[in-house]
């Protein structure tokens, strides 16, 4: 099985919101789901940086966690900059409506593709030309809340968790193939952090995004969406560039 992040994996499979909506034991989750959602989807603009760490399977199946950190800038409905350093190679990423790149400063690889309008249809063209799948997608497309509850079940509350000295509220979703979990902090209605776990895996891997220094509505820099082909660099396919990012 391939291991995609999981919005990937609907838009691919079905479409956002083809699923029926959840059931709630606690409406009050779900209200807290949607103020999260109706505040990220209300931006227009939005940088947000943190820390991933993701099961990837070895070449002998065997899972090893990796850990990352990342900085991405977001301008809807079609823009995405986004940086990855740690255990993986440092990795670049840009969308500008019209083109997506990577960047592989390790490698001095750099490859683009003409790319959808939105970021949405990027996502799934970024998949399908190079496996390129975002940690946190389902919060980069136009209906976050369609897209985190589609094929979702049940929404419940956890008790409440600290982060970084911060009292959070805690979320619980479920569904046949996904485990989704989402620390929200009440005074901003933004993440602290996301949890996915592919139940319908043999492995069960988990995905873990910790979210730090929000800023919505923040005014991007001139050229944070463009990234040319760098001095010295390889130009090689898209798919050749984005390989680097798993």
């Amino acid at each position: 099985m391939k291991l995609t992040t999981w919005l990937t994996a609907l838009l691919l499979a079905a479409g956002v919101g083809a699923a029926a909506a959840p059931t709630a034991k606690d409406p009050a989750a779900t209200a807290l789901l949607k103020r999260m959602c109706d505040r990220l989807q209300a931006a227009k603009t939005f940088t947000v940086r943190g820390e991933v760490s993701l099961e990837l399977p070895l070449r002998d199946g065997t899972l090893a966690t990796f850990f990352n950190e990342y900085d991405t800038a977001v301008r809807r409905p079609n823009g995405l900059s986004a940086h990855r350093v740690g255990d993986q190679p440092d990795f670049r990423f840009v969308y500008d409506g019209k083109s997506m790149t990577a960047f592989v400063p390790d490698k001095k690889i750099w490859g683009s593709a003409s790319a959808p309008a939105t970021l949405e249809e990027m996502l799934r063209a970024a998949d399908e030309q190079g496996g390129l799948n975002m940690p946190f997608d389902e919060l980069l497309v136009a209906d976050p809340y369609a897209a985190i509850t589609a094929g979702i079940t049940e929404i419940e509350r956890a008790p409440q968790a600290t982060v970084r000295g911060k009292q959070i509220e805690h979320l619980v979703l479920s569904s046949p193939k996904l485990h989704l979990e989402y620390w929200i902090d009440p005074r901003t209605a933004l993440p602290a952090r996301s949890l996915v776990i592919y139940v319908d895996h043999p492995l069960r891997p988990h995905f873990i995004v910790d979210y730090a220094d929000w800023k919505l509505d923040a005014k991007l820099p001139a050229g944070i969406f463009a990234l040319p082909k760098p001095q010295g660099a390889t130009e090689v396919s898209f798919r050749d560039a984005a390989d680097s990012f798993r």
